[in-house]
Parts: C-alpha cells; structure tokens; sequence
C-alpha cells in the first residue's frame, strides 16, 4: 500500500502540507534513509527464514569449496613475486592528518588501517550493499547510549558512513519514552547540522459517522490518521503501519534518526550517518569517465 509521507515541526510535531513533504522527501529518502532506516523487526521472522534459507545455500557452496579434489601435478614456472607490506605506523598517522572529524571520535574519509591505528575495534559485519562494512567498538569518544555502531569504507577504504543502534527502551504502548530519546537526538542533530525535516507516516483508523443522504440518516466508514503517541503507537510502529523519521544536513554530512521497536516491544533510535561530500567526490569521478 502506497504510504503518504507526512512533514512535521520537530517543535510541536503538526502535520504540514503532503505534498510539501514528499518534494522534500525524495532525495533524503534516496540518499539518506537506508533500509536499517526504515526496517521493522516485526518482519525479522520473514527475514531469518530468507536468511536461513541463504545460509543454507553458502553451506552448500563452502562444502565444494572445502572438498578436498585429488592431488594433480602441474608444471609452473617459478616467477618472483612483489613484496607487500602493510603500510607503516608513519604512513598511516600521515594519513590521519587534515581528515574531518566524524561521529564518536572517528576521522571521515580514513582507511580501516588508520581507524585501527586510532585503538578501534573492528569486526567484520556483512551488510548488503555496503562493501567493507565492521562492528565498531572501543571507540575514541565512546558509544554511550548506542548498544552497536557499524562503519563503512566502501571499495574505495575510505570511511563514508556510520550507522549506530540505539540502546533497547522498555516503553509504554504509546512509544512515550522513545519519542522522548528521539526528541533529544532530534534537538541535539539539528543543532549540529541544521535543516532538519520530520516525517510521519501515520498509521489509519476506521471511525463510523452518520451522514444526511437525501434526508436520510445513513452511517459510513471514513479513513483518518492516527496522531502521534496514540494508544497503539508502539505496536504500529512494530508492524510498520507507522513510521517515524528526521533528516539533517550541514557541512556536507547528511544525517537520518528514526524511531523504530524490534520484535519484543522496545524500541530503540538509529542515527544514519553519511559523508554526503564523499558520495559527491565519487559521482564526479563516474562523471569524469563518461
């Protein structure tokens, strides 16, 4: 079903024009709402079935790869090799230099050798369609209030994005304490990178009304929005018949927070960070070759 996105003052979160925040909507949502963005764990089910049924597949394939084959005998010329060497601890503190500082004590645009260099942790975490993508931890600043961070450095190793999880809240079925933490991340990015813009897409009720129809009294059906932090506001953003999001954007950084519950009941923020001069950098690149 096709969902209208609704723009909204973060002040008092009034609905504006529909059609306002669509125009607005469709870069932001392109760029920088990402699926972790607009996920629902109520689908996780679904979704472990399909990557259940993946793994499945990759077992399959990784036994053919690990068979052991017969032993075969071939004649190969010896041909010397190139040495290479990890970059030096000179070379990559030279590489740290005149980088921007990013999110929890990070540098945009370092090589995964100097984000190691720099003390953090870094596990390899498969994410699909981001190439050289990590669990992050033992960060420079920390990660208080973020129960996991995840960086990528794209083919290119280059730190471009940083996605963080949210610690899980046990809230009430009105969403009261995560609109609480989504309000303050809101407040707190918008005073960092400014332009902020929210959007709502309300989940619909059914409400039963009486009408005049030819001097009749005859009851129809009528479609209206849920507001926010309804009864059920929790439970529709569960299942997806609400969503709930901001964008930002300042010097050249694009940001996305949004409110989402896994598949228990808590909810929890996520913040979409993306180095928006870096995605330019490399577009112009594309650009340049045709």
């Amino acid at each position: 079903m096709l969902k209208k996105a609704v723009l909204l003052t973060i002040s008092g979160l009034i609905p504006l024009s529909v059609a306002q925040a669509q125009d607005s909507a469709n870069f932001y949502q392109d760029l920088l709402i990402s699926e972790e963005v607009k996920a629902y764990d109520a689908k996780q089910a679904k979704e472990q079935k399909l990557q259940e049924q993946m793994q499945d597949v990759q077992d399959s394939a990784r036994s053919l790869l690990t068979t052991k084959t017969k032993n075969i005998k071939i004649d190969v010329p010896q041909i010397e090799q190139r040495k290479t060497s990890a970059p030096s601890d000179k070379e990559v503190a030279a590489e740290a230099q005149n980088l921007d500082s990013a999110p929890f004590g990070l540098l945009w645009k370092a090589s995964i050798e100097v984000i190691k260099n720099m003390g953090v942790i870094l596990t390899p975490s498969e994410q699909e369609d981001y190439v050289n993508s990590y669990t992050a931890t033992q960060l420079p600043k920390g990660s208080k209030g973020f129960r996991r961070v995840q960086l990528t450095f794209g083919e290119e190793n280059e730190l471009w994005r940083i996605i963080a999880y949210g610690d899980f809240i046990e809230d009430t079925p009105s969403a009261s304490k995560g609109m609480r933490e989504y309000e303050m991340y809101a407040r707190l990015l918008n005073q960092k990178y400014g332009k902020q813009k929210d959007f709502y897409t309300p989940a619909m009720k059914t409400i039963e009304k009486e009408v005049m129809i030819q001097g009749r009294k005859t009851k129809q059906t009528e479609q209206v929005p849920e507001k926010l932090e309804n009864p059920n506001f929790l439970q529709q953003l569960q299942n997806g018949t609400a969503s709930l999001y901001s964008t930002f954007e300042g010097d050249g950084i694009g940001a996305a927070l949004a409110l989402n519950v896994d598949g228990e009941g808590k909810s929890y923020i996520i913040i979409d960070y993306k180095n928006l001069k870096i995605l330019q950098e490399r577009e112009n690149e594309t650009l340049n070759i045709l």
